[in-house]
């Protein structure tokens, strides 16, 4: 129930029946600590002599002497201070339930962008791996030490990626390890490259399809035989 007056109630208040019923069961809802009645109330729709008494207990509790003249107004402080008191639970929903992420062999390791050259930056060394088939992510950083992560973290990847088995069933977090990004120009212009993962499991070699040497790599270019690599932790960041 929630207090609704259609009048005063109490001292020198209009007092119809109805108003009178819902002022005393409101009030018998007050703690005692919190001004409400030490007997509860007949609810009755008589606004008598102990009604009175327990508006302005609650009245003096709340407010002080000042506002102690045993009337309730609608509208006004003791209204909707009383009627706090009435408002039903709020009954939330549960928490969505957290989706745990489940251990998988097959993965998908891919860049932030589709250049396929990189590595002359800092921040190009974020890698987002993804499980197959259940789509858990995680974020890593190739970086020379842990937790030394440029900023902003990129929240979408959608460059080259390739796919790769781990050696047992893990998750998307647990690919943290020491890594070596090897790239090698071939005749032809092309470049061979690949990702180590030395992981506790197991190395993983990863064949990939960014390389870093060319336009946007760590060397520009140079002649059939040239390598280069970037090592450090595959550290985990999101």
């Amino acid at each position: 129930m929630t207090l609704f007056l259609s009048a005063s109630v109490g001292h020198r208040g209009s007092n119809q029946h109805k108003d009178v019923m819902e002022v005393q069961e409101a009030i018998n809802k007050v703690p005692l600590d919190e001004g409400g009645s030490p007997v509860p109330l007949k609810l009755d729709g008589k606004c008598g002599p102990k009604t009175i008494k327990a508006i302005q207990r609650f009245q003096l509790h709340h407010f002080g002497w000042g506002g102690c003249d045993g009337l309730i107004e609608v509208g006004k402080q003791t209204y909707l201070k009383l009627v706090l008191y009435t408002l039903p639970e709020l009954k939330l929903p549960p928490p969505p339930a957290r989706r745990i992420e489940p251990k998988s062999l097959k993965f998908i390791i891919m860049r932030e962008n589709a250049n396929d050259s990189f590595g002359a930056k800092n921040r190009d060394h974020y890698f987002e791996i993804r499980s197959v088939p259940h789509n858990f992510a995680s974020v890593y950083f190739l970086g020379r030490q842990q937790g030394m992560h440029p900023h902003p973290i990129p929240t979408r990847f959608d460059g080259h990626f390739s796919i790769f088995r781990a050696k047992r069933a893990i998750t998307t977090k647990e690919f943290e390890s020491q890594a070596v990004y090897f790239t090698r120009e071939k005749a032809g212009n092309t470049s061979d490259s690949h990702l180590t993962l030395f992981l506790e499991s197991g190395t993983i070699q990863i064949p990939m399809d960014a390389h870093l040497i060319g336009p946007q790599g760590i060397i520009s270019g140079g002649h059939p035989g040239t390598s280069t690599f970037r090592s450090g932790i595959f550290d985990f960041v999101s």
